[in-house]
């Protein structure tokens, strides 16, 4: 769902790009981010040497200002080049500065994910997974895939349900993206929200890369304009 239509790609020149660069690439876009044992001095030099001359704002106008409207839809599209199925059921969601942004990190976290080399009948009871729809996926032989997703940017987000298998559980895959959301609305497992919180937390002290340090304070900066650090998110 974030990278649109993949036919679309064969319609990009060099224009195109120009373009997207001017109007996106510039200041007010843009994070810097240092971290472990540096110089702040230094890093000021360099980031003003290296990035002294981008516009603060953008020059041109912005297009897609308009703020999209989520309408109930159900939308096919045959490709015979395509094996398997692909589905996506998603909906609107909190923005990163929601109240409910971290709320929806634990939701992502309790759908969890689903392989199924690592979580089908060959290994263990669909039923004993200890998730909800792992359950109900476990149940359709050749659904091999599904991931949960939160995606949120600075105005809006989107949340939902990628699932992958035989064409056959196309509608079943689709059943399940809706199905599980309307039973946890009904009624939640203790157990559940234990472990997907322990989920979280796990992560969170997983973060150690000089990698996936710069990673998750960028858009902290970009988004909310301050550093957000682990303990308070875990809190």
């Amino acid at each position: 769902p974030i990278l649109g239509d993949i036919d679309n790609i064969n319609a990009i020149n060099r224009d195109m790009i120009v373009e997207f660069h001017t109007n996106h690439y510039f200041g007010d876009n843009m994070v810097v981010v240092a971290t472990g044992n540096v110089n702040h001095d230094e890093i000021v030099d360099m980031a003003e040497e290296k990035f002294g001359k981008v516009r603060k704002d953008c020059p041109g106008e912005r297009r897609n200002t308009e703020k999209p409207v989520y309408t109930p839809a159900l939308l096919m599209v045959r490709d015979d080049e395509m094996v398997n199925s692909n589905v996506g059921v998603f909906y609107d969601a909190p923005d990163w500065k929601h109240k409910d942004y971290y709320a929806f990190l634990l939701l992502q976290r309790i759908f969890g994910s689903y392989s199924i080399e690592e979580n089908a009948e060959h290994l263990n009871d669909v039923a004993k997974q200890y998730n909800a729809l792992h359950g109900m996926i476990g149940d359709l032989p050749d659904v091999t895939k599904h991931e949960c997703i939160y995606s949120p940017y600075s105005d809006t987000a989107i949340f939902g349900h990628y699932f992958f298998g035989n064409e056959v559980f196309t509608r079943q895959m689709n059943y399940c993206g809706m199905a599980v959301n309307t039973i946890y609305g009904h009624y939640m497992n203790e157990v559940e929200v234990f472990r997907a919180r322990n989920r979280l937390y796990h992560e969170l002290m997983n973060i150690q890369t000089v990698s996936d340090v710069l990673q998750s304070i960028g858009p902290q900066i970009l988004y909310l304009n301050r550093r957000v650090h682990r303990s308070e998110i875990a809190q």
